[in-house]
């Protein structure tokens, strides 16, 4: 009766903790093609939110998907004033201030973009000028690999205008996501893309300390992903 009744009480924590009283007010950034953030209707498409559609339904949660441009998302997360973020990637300075799933919604790699198919396999970029999103660092490998000036980058305040200002041919390369970058150019003509294999980045959901038990999210997550599995 003792082991029931413990096993019982465990898990009433945990359900308290996976359905807080308040909704949950959670933060993204257009991030295509796995959070598609529609203007004017102020609306929300995507292969993470339909991973957070099936935690909110599962776990018995109420959230509302808030987006924000990706400089206020980074600052929000230091200031405890919402209860989650996707998709994030997970390092020491922001795990100070979120508690991260185990598990990640997906892997992506980083891309690189132009206009000249002759210059998109060279592995010296050191006197390109490169266009990329303002506030995402270049992971040291692939600075390494590239050659890559800092003193050469323009940075963007958005991946559509990093997208313009190669299409205009104010810069020689863009550097963003790769899966990002492919929706993204659709838009327009001629843009070649090669996928940077030297770094791979997961990207979590990552909650408030204390918030929730993410344990229960990481097995949603899991669930998710099995069900996509069988269905595909």
């Amino acid at each position: 009766m003792r082991v029931i009744l413990l096993f019982l009480a465990l898990n009433f924590s945990s359900l308290l903790l996976a359905a807080p009283s308040k909704t949950l007010r959670c933060v993204t950034t257009h991030y295509p093609p796995f959070t598609i953030y529609d203007e004017k209707t102020d609306t929300f498409t995507g292969l993470d939110i339909e991973y957070l559609t099936f935690i909110e339904r599962n776990l018995n949660l109420k959230i509302d998907v808030v987006h924000l441009p990706w400089a206020r998302v980074k600052k929000e997360m230091t200031l405890d004033y919402y209860d989650c973020y996707f998709s994030l990637a997970n390092n020491q300075e922001r795990a100070k201030y979120l508690d991260f799933t185990s598990e990640p919604l997906h892997t992506t790699k980083y891309g690189l973009f132009t206009l000249n198919n002759d210059k998109l396999h060279t592995d010296d970029l050191s006197h390109a000028t490169i266009a990329m999103l303002r506030g995402v660092d270049v992971p040291e490998i692939i600075a390494t690999k590239y050659n890559l000036n800092d003193n050469n980058f323009i940075h963007s305040l958005s991946t559509k205008d990093t997208f313009g200002l190669l299409e205009k041919n104010r810069v020689e390369y863009a550097i963003t996501n790769y899966q990002a970058g492919l929706w993204y150019s659709k838009e327009y003509k001629n843009i070649y893309s090669r996928q940077l294999n030297e770094f791979t980045f997961p990207t979590y959901i990552a909650f408030k300390h204390g918030l929730i038990d993410t344990k229960l999210v990481d097995e949603q997550i899991k669930r998710f992903k099995a069900q996509q599995h069988k269905n595909n």
